[in-house]
């Protein structure tokens, strides 16, 4: 089992490499950019506008206690919810902009509004937000 590989890009998107689908359809090339600052154009992906944003996006988020996905296999689906998070499901390991482990885990809920308190994770800030997306 080989799972995909996510890393917080500090000030940037979410990097994704291994296998992904968004809906159920794959990511050619096995890569991918999550935009996180809820300015992209072309969303989920990044398109680079966190650059002009002025949204400070965190590339060194908390440890987390990962979970076991030892029996999870198969691609990371990309799920992006309406005004929301993009809902991933698939066997993750999510690093820190140094390379390091903080979480396994099965599934998450990716901030892309960029006002979540508990980046790169959901936490709801998008309804106060107003963000729209769809």
């Amino acid at each position: 089992m080989t799972a995909t590989i996510i890393t917080t890009r500090d000030g940037g998107p979410l990097h994704l490499k291994g296998e992904i689908t968004l809906k159920g359809e794959p990511i050619e090339g096995g890569e991918a950019w999550l935009c996180r600052c809820g300015a992209t154009k072309n969303g989920p992906w990044c398109d680079g506008s966190h650059k002009a944003a002025g949204i400070p996006l965190t590339g060194a988020p908390a440890k987390r206690e990962g979970r076991d996905i030892s029996g999870v296999t198969g691609a990371v689906n990309l799920d992006p919810q309406p005004n929301g998070s993009v809902r991933a499901s698939g066997p993750m390991i999510v690093q820190n902009a140094a390379g390091e482990e903080i979480d396994r885990t099965p599934q998450a809920s990716f901030c892309r509004c960029g006002q979540t308190a508990k980046a790169p994770y959901c936490d709801g800030s998008h309804k106060k937000a107003g963000f729209v997306a769809p």
